[in-house]
């Protein structure tokens, strides 16, 4: 119970840390989007290639929320049948449920290797900007990875906590302090 605790608070604390790197990311987005729009409308000079900055940092902002997301189970869930199971049941769904999460994260990390690696192959590069595609592409496979570790987690602490299988990792490690 004791590692399952210690694992909990290092996965939450580097899925904060991403997610408040994503946060700034984000914020950073806004400020861009803030000065080329008044720079359009003002000067007729927008900052060039904002569009293709915007989507390239967005994608590795909302992958680094992820990880955060599915360990605080604040993703979307459809509970309409759960009660009408028992406890059991609807443990062994939620580990089914994070498990098949995991298996996706595992296809989409290892897509996103392969990904990268092809666009390092082919010298892939933006359009306007001309920026190496593989660098904000490279830069979501941690947050993947981690998503996969925090699937796992959730799914193996689902069968292992059954009264705090859905509650967030803080109430859990509250509890135990207790």
């Amino acid at each position: 119970m004791e590692e399952l605790i210690m694992i909990g608070k290092s996965l939450k604390y580097l899925a904060t840390a991403l997610a408040l790197i994503g946060g700034m990311i984000v914020l950073a987005l806004i400020a861009m989007s803030l000065v080329s729009l008044v720079g359009r409308k003002i000067f007729s000079s927008p900052i060039p290639g904002d569009i293709e900055m915007l989507e390239m940092a967005i994608a590795v902002a909302v992958t680094a929320f992820l990880p955060l997301c599915e360990l605080n189970g604040n993703h979307i869930r459809v509970d309409f049948l759960a009660g009408f199971f028992p406890a059991v049941v609807n443990r062994i769904l939620l580990c089914i449920g994070h498990g098949l999460l995991a298996s996706v994260g595992i296809l989409v990390t290892w897509r996103t290797l392969l990904l990268v690696s092809s666009s390092l192959n082919y010298e892939s590069s933006s359009t306007m900007l001309a920026v190496p595609l593989w660098i904000p592409q490279a830069l979501m496979v941690p947050s993947l990875a981690l998503l996969v570790l925090c699937a796992l987690y959730r799914a193996g602490r689902s069968l292992v906590e059954p009264e705090t299988a859905s509650s967030d990792i803080d109430d859990t490690l509250e509890e135990v302090q207790s």
